[in-house]
């Protein structure tokens, strides 16, 4: 979420599904899914010589040296690949923990899925009814590296800071042309940035469903009777993919067939016309209307449950404070204020700032590993459905505000994190800004949209081919299983983070360029 440039900044969407029997195996095989393991294995080694043969043609029918060494360089994970030095080293920004978050936020997602199939006990609230429910893996806290859906509610937060943040400067600016160039610029484009990586990825699991790959997902495509007609399939759900109506209220989801997680790309889609159009009603208002008139459709939202919309619009509200805070005519008047503080209170100052951040952060994230299934009656959390409000009437609202809640403390509890005397950085910011962290935020958009085509084509069948074996050859096949579906998200989603996600967003710009006036 850079200074310089937030709109390229965009923020991945997690997903969640609420049917987790179908991955334990095909019910009745159809015969896209009758292959069994060692035969998708021996189909996929023939695949990859093919694939291999081909751009080997490629590459000798290319008789520019430039361009078959990009060409096969690209295919080359950027992780692996000495470091450009005429290159500058990418600066961190006092807003770079944002993206390390999503960047995290996102390998928790992957990881999520991956527990489903492979550990799907590990989705009810530790000492529920149920049987199989007092693993350690399931205490609170310790949950938090596998409870994906959490997730989403951090990046919508993310996602209206960072559509918002432009715009808000602008506006306290009064640089009002030049809002209307970034608003104008920004709508536009929008839809393009979202659903051209989709289309590409979307289209990928086309292909690997008629090549029989693709099994046991939660919303499998309907086989047709030709490739033309699965190809029109595939359109008309990338049109109902783009409605941006979808999911209007708290309960509604549009999964796509070609690929259910998807269910947030609508919801984000009208979240940013939200920011959008805030932007502009808001443009002109002094700052404390602003922030009155915010405040009060950020709760309005929450309270008719607009759950994604609350998050969109305090990500939006966060972005003003943050904006506030860093003005020094605010700096000044705070500093004037401190004089009514008690001295005992000054003199700690950082410390009791230590206390109360690190205490939201344990509070939050025990709101985000709220259990996906039967926290109604697990320790630490059954109680939590008596103070949810009234409005939030089921199990799945239940759990969205009390993951909105996580998010929103989290979020606070590291933007007021102090440092150290020995380093400056946030005590709690530090984990995001490390380059591992760093690194997951530039492709996390490209895991999101992607990790799922790993899953139910090699995972799955994987999964099926241990799951009746003792625990030890189970646990075996469980860790071989991680690694192969690690190495193979992370090399696919680095090589279309840079051939597509970037592509796209350099693409959306040119098309804007064309098509405005000067």
């Amino acid at each position: 979420m850079s200074r310089e440039d937030p709109e390229k900044q965009s923020s991945p969407l997690l997903d969640e599904y609420h049917d987790i029997e179908s991955v334990s195996g095909p019910s009745s095989p159809s015969p896209l899914e009758d292959k069994t393991f060692q035969q998708f294995t021996l189909d996929a080694g023939i695949l990859s010589n093919q694939v291999y043969d081909s751009l080997g043609n490629l590459y000798k029918s290319t008789s520019n040296n430039t361009g078959k060494t990009g060409f096969f360089l690209s295919l080359f994970p950027s992780f692996l690949r000495a470091r450009d030095e005429s290159k500058p080293k990418r600066r961190l920004h006092p807003t770079s923990y944002l993206d390390g978050l999503r960047g995290v936020a996102a390998f928790i997602v992957w990881f999520h899925h991956f527990v489903v199939i492979w550990a799907g006990f590990l989705m009810n609230g530790w000492g529920s009814l149920e049987e199989g429910s007092n693993h350690i893996l399931q205490w609170p806290f310790i949950r938090i590296v596998y409870s994906g859906r959490g997730m989403v509610t951090i990046f919508f937060i993310i996602s209206g800071y960072v559509l918002s943040y432009k715009s808000l400067r602008q506006i306290r600016n009064r640089q009002f042309e030049g809002l209307l160039d970034t608003l104008a610029s920004a709508t536009f484009r929008r839809g393009l940035r979202l659903f051209l990586p989709i289309a590409a990825s979307t289209f990928l699991t086309l292909i690997v469903f008629r090549m029989g790959y693709y099994v046991a997902a939660p919303t499998n495509p309907t086989e047709q009777s030709s490739l033309l007609l699965q190809i029109y399939d595939w359109f008309w759900n990338m049109v109902l993919l783009s409605n941006p109506t979808n999911g209007i209220d708290g309960n509604s989801v549009y999964a796509d067939p070609y690929g259910y997680q998807l269910w947030t790309i609508p919801r984000e889609f009208r979240g940013s016309f939200v920011i959008y159009l805030s932007l502009l009603g808001l443009a002109k208002t002094t700052q404390v209307w602003r922030l009155i008139t915010l405040s009060s459709m950020v709760f309005y939202c929450l309270y008719v449950v607009q759950w994604d919309l609350f998050l969109f619009l305090i990500g939006m509200l966060f972005a003003e404070f943050q904006f506030i805070r860093e003005d020094p005519n605010m700096a000044g008047k705070l500093h004037a204020l401190s004089r009514f503080v008690p001295e005992p209170i000054l003199k700690h100052k950082k410390t009791i700032m230590h206390t109360i951040t690190i205490s939201m952060a344990i509070l939050a994230i025990h709101m985000l590993t709220f259990p996906d299934e039967l926290a109604s009656t697990s320790p630490g959390f059954y109680w939590m459905h008596y103070w949810t409000p009234e409005q939030y009437d089921n199990v799945a609202l239940i759990q969205k505000f009390w993951l909105c809640m996580g998010s929103v403390l989290l979020v606070l509890a590291m933007n007021f994190s102090p440092g150290t005397s020995s380093n400056p950085t946030p005590v709690l910011q530090r984990l995001f800004t490390t380059r591992f962290a760093q690194y997951l935020a530039n492709i996390s958009y490209s895991i999101y949209i992607l990790h799922n085509i790993v899953l139910y084509t090699v995972v799955c069948r994987m999964y099926w081919y241990w799951r009746d074996m003792s625990i030890g050859w189970y646990t075996f096949g469980f860790v071989e299983s991680l690694v192969v579906y690690a190495m193979i998200t992370f090399w696919l989603s680095d090589v279309f983070w840079r051939l597509v996600d970037d592509k796209s967003i350099a693409l959306a710009k040119w098309v804007a360029d064309k098509c405005f006036v000067e």
